[in-house]
C-alpha cells in the first residue's frame, strides 16, 4: 500500500516478538543441539542429521560454484577489503606530565556470524560482516546460516576464502540463542554480528547480556529524500528494490516537491506496487530543513540523497546508517561500493553505525605514571578521598610521597 505519512510505530519493530523469542532461547538453552534439530524442523521443514556441516560438504559444495559467481565475489571482496584496511585504526601512543599512556587495538578472539537464508543464500552478507573481521585480526569466525539441508556453494566459497571456524546449518532465532550460550556443536563465541528478520534482532537483543552484539540491523529501511532534479521511476526502483527483503521493510520518500511525489506515486503503481504486501510511505514537507530535520529524526538503515546537491545536504545528516549521493542507487552499497550492508534499523543509528573493523577491535589503554608531578597526584588523592575510597589516596601516595 501508498501512505501519505509515516506510521506510527514502524513496521520492523521487535516489542511484539520477543516472548516467543525468549521461549525460543530458553529451548535451545535447555535442549542443546536436540533442540536445534527440532526447531530447525518446525519453522524450516528441514530435518538436519548433524547441525554442523563436515570439511567434506563445504569442499564440495565450493567446488560446485559457477567460475562466473567465484570470480564476482573475488572482484566484490578487494573492493570491500580495501575499504575496510583503510578504516583500520593504528595503535597511539604518547605522553604528557611524566605518564606514558596510549591504545592497543587488540582483536575479538571469537566472532559469529549470522547470514540470513530462506528462499535464497546470500553470500555478499559473509563478506559484509567477515572481511572486517578478518582485517581485524579475529582468531575464529564461526558462521551460522539456515539451509535446505545443504550448505550454499557461495556461502561455501566465501568462507573458504575467509578460513570460517565452522558452519552451522541452522537459522533464526535458535541460531543466535546457540552461538550465544554454546551446544555440544555450537563453539559459544565473544560477539554475534549479522542481519536478520524480526526474530533474529529480537534475539540479538535479548542475549546481549551474554555475548556483544553489533546491533540491531533489519528488517531493511531505506529513506530516500528527493527534489525535482531526481527521476520518479529510478527512486520507485530503489525503493521496491530495498523492499524485496520482505513486508516488513520501512520504505520512505520525503520530499518538499509535490509534483515528484505524485510522479513517484504512479511509477509505484505502473510497477505493480499499488496493493502489494509493501508498505510506501511519501512524505511530503515543507522544505529541505524539514526534510532534513525527518531523516534525523528517523535514524534509517539506508538513506539516498537523491537531490541535486547532496553532498551539501550531507554536512547536516546526523542518524543514518550509510548513505548513497546522488544518482547512485542504495542496492550498490549492498553488494560493491564499499561501506557496509549491515547497518542500523530500528533507530539504532542514534548512536550507531554500520558494522566496521570497529566491531572486531577493542581498545586496549595503558599507562605507565613513573614521574607524574607533584599537583597531579595531590589531585588524584583529593578526589579520591572525595569520593570515599581513602585506599585508593593512599595506594597513590604511597607510591610517589
Amino acid at each position: 500500500m501508498i501512505h501519505d505519512k509515516l506510521p506510527e510505530v514502524r513496521p520492523n519493530s521487535l516489542e511484539p516478538f520477543l516472548s516467543k523469542v525468549k521461549e525460543i532461547i530458553d529451548d535451545v538453552i535447555s535442549g542443546g543441539d536436540q533442540a536445534l534439530i527440532d526447531l530447525t524442523a518446525k519453522f524450516d521443514n528441514v530435518k538436519l542429521s548433524s547441525v554442523i556441516a563436515s570439511e567434506k560438504e563445504i569442499e564440495e559444495s565450493s567446488n560446485s560454484l559457477p567460475q562466473e559467481i567465484k570470480s564476482s565475489i573475488d572482484t566484490i571482496w578487494d573492493q570491500l577489503k580495501n575499504f575496510h584496511e583503510s578504516a583500520k585504526p593504528p595503535n597511539f601512543g604518547g605522553g604528557r606530565n611524566g605518564i606514558t599512556f596510549g591504545i592497543l587495538w587488540r582483536p575479538i578472539e571469537k566472532v559469529g556470524i549470522y547470514v540470513p537464508g530462506g528462499l535464497k543464500s546470500y553470500p555478499s552478507t559473509l563478506m559484509m560482516a567477515g572481511i572486517p573481521a578478518k582485517v581485524a585480526g579475529v582468531k575464529e569466525i564461526h558462521v551460522s546460516t539456515p539451509t535446505k539441508g545443504k550448505l550454499d556453494p557461495a556461502i561455501a566459497y566465501v568462507g573458504k576464502k575467509l578460513g570460517v571456524k565452522a558452519f552451522y546449518k541452522v537459522g533464526g532465532a535458535q541460531a543466535i540463542a546457540a552461538m550465544a550460550y554454546g551446544t555440544s556443536s555450537v563453539t559459544k563465541v565473544d560477539k554475534i554480528v549479522g542481519p536478520g528478520n524480526v526474530f533474529v534482532q529480537a534475539a540479538k537483543f535479548l542475549v546481549s547480556n551474554v555475548v556483544g552484539i553489533d546491533g540491531i540491523e533489519g528488517p531493511t529501511e531505506l529513506v530516500v529524500m528527493a527534489d525535482d532534479s531526481a527521476d520518479p521511476l529510478l527512486i520507485a526502483k530503489d525503493l521496491v528494490a530495498q523492499g524485496e527483503h520482505g513486508p516488513l521493510s520501512f520504505l520512505v520518500l520525503i520530499s518538499w516537491s509535490e509534483t515528484l511525489v505524485n510522479k513517484v506515486r504512479e511509477a509505484l503503481v505502473s510497477l505493480g506496487k499499488d496493493r502489494s504486501k509493501e508498505n510506501f510511505y511519501l512524505v511530503l514537507v515543507r522544505d529541505q530543513n524539514e526534510g532534513i530535520d525527518r531523516v534525523n529524526e528517523i535514524g534509517p538503515e539506508h538513506l539516498s540523497l537523491y537531490v541535486s546537491k547532496p553532498r551539501e545536504i550531507l554536512s547536516y545528516v546526523r542518524n543514518v546508517g550509510a548513505v548513497s549521493l546522488g544518482r547512485t542507487p542504495p542496492a550498490i552499497i549492498d553488494y560493491a561500493a564499499g561501506p557496509n550492508h549491515i547497518l542500523p534499523t530500528n533507530g539504532w543509528a542514534k548512536f550507531r553505525g554500520g558494522v566496521t573493523v570497529y566491531d572486531f577491535l577493542k581498545p586496549l589503554m595503558y599507562a605507565e605514571a613513573d614521574s607524574p608531578p607533584r599537583e597531579l597526584i595531590k589531585a588524584s588523592i583529593a578526589l579520591a578521598e572525595y569520593e570515599g575510597f581513602h585506599v585508593h589516596g593512599e595506594s597513590i601516595g604511597d607510591r610517589y610521597e
